[in-house]
């Protein structure tokens, strides 16, 4: 991409003409896609600045035949139209929404580049592995998986497993719970005494366990 030139206010115009034509060509686009019955999604529309060739842009679950689509886009807007069909992640980041946690989606606030997500680090975090519960606006794994995986991930090594003997200043004692948040576990000695204690405080004779 290079400059050519500083945009005048006649380009400025007409960008803003081209922004309020595309609402009323997002709107054609899906109403045709329906009396198509083409199975896909129209998630964005827009022109070219010189208005000859409008982009459209779509998801849908496999390829699809849109050849009678682009017919028929083409005689309603008079310029070329290309159909670009894009991911479910992409689609969720196109058409916008909410999160689970009830914020604008991550990928349309600030995500540029989409990573691969797991199962795994959610079983990392200790969460409920459900298809309903992972999944995002998009469909797929959430992508606030990956967020704070790294964190858990380094905590779950340093923590003792539940029933291991470990040493702390109080002499051995055995792990019953272990406290991810709060990076600490609560140990119980052998007068069944139970203490909560941080992880820095705890002395493990076989890590390798974890």
């Amino acid at each position: 991409m290079y400059v050519v030139r500083r945009a005048t206010a006649g380009d400025l115009g007409r960008l803003q003409q081209n922004r309020e034509s595309e609402q009323q060509a997002f709107k054609t686009a899906r109403t045709k896609a329906r009396e198509l019955n083409i199975p896909m999604k129209i998630v964005d529309a827009h022109y070219t600045f010189d208005r000859s060739r409008m982009v459209v842009t779509f998801g849908a679950e496999g390829r699809v035949d849109f050849r009678p689509l682009i017919h028929a886009l083409s005689s309603s807007f008079g310029c070329r139209v290309e159909l670009r069909q894009v991911g479910d992640r992409d689609v969720a980041k196109l058409a916008g929404g909410l999160g689970r946690c009830g914020n604008t989606l991550c990928c349309v606030r600030w995500i540029d580049k989409f990573e691969s997500i797991s199962v795994k680090m959610a079983k990392e975090q200790a969460l409920p592995i459900s298809a309903e519960g992972l999944a995002g606006a998009c469909g797929r794994l959430r992508c606030c998986l990956r967020f704070e995986y790294e964190q858990y991930r380094q905590v779950n090594r340093a923590l003792p497993k539940i029933g291991e003997l470990v040493g702390t200043p109080n002499g051995e004692a055995t792990v019953i719970v272990g406290h991810r948040l709060k990076e600490t576990v609560s140990v119980r000695y052998d007068d069944n005494q139970v203490l909560e204690l941080a992880l820095a405080d705890i002395a493990r004779s076989d890590p390798s366990r974890n």
